[in-house]
C-alpha cells in the first residue's frame, strides 16, 4: 500500500515544522522524520489506529494515529482507502478535534 497527503496535510505539517523550529531547528526535522515514518507505517498497517468515532457520515472510517516519542501530543487522522491510506491532517493533541470536527475536516 502507499499514502497521499490532503493538500491540509502539507499545511498543518508545514506549521508544525514552523512551531518546533522556533524552539529547535534539529526538533522540528526529526518531527518530519517521524511524521513521514508514521504515514510508511499506517501505509503498511492501516488498521493499526483506532476509529475516530466522529458523529458525522462524511467522517465515517478516519482514524488516527499518535505520533511516536517525543512527538506524541501529535495526531495522525487518516482514511484507509483501497489500496492506499489518505493522510487528512497532522494536528496537535490539545486542539478540540472531538467537540468541533467541522474546523479541522
Amino acid at each position: 500500500m502507499n499514502w497521499q497527503a490532503s493538500p491540509e496535510t502539507d499545511e498543518d505539517l508545514i506549521a508544525a515544522r514552523d512551531f518546533i523550529a522556533a524552539d529547535n531547528e534539529q526538533s522540528a526535522l526529526d518531527f518530519l522524520d517521524a511524521a513521514f515514518e508514521s504515514f510508511d507505517r499506517l501505509a503498511q498497517f492501516p488498521e493499526m489506529g483506532p476509529p475516530a468515532r466522529f458523529k458525522h457520515r462524511s467522517l465515517k472510517g478516519v482514524r488516527f494515529f499518535v505520533v511516536p516519542p517525543p512527538f506524541n501530543r501529535w495526531l495522525i487522522f487518516y482514511k484507509p482507502a483501497g489500496k492506499s491510506v489518505e493522510i487528512k491532517r497532522v494536528l496537535y493533541g490539545n486542539v478540540n478535534w472531538r467537540q468541533e470536527p467541522e474546523r479541522f475536516f
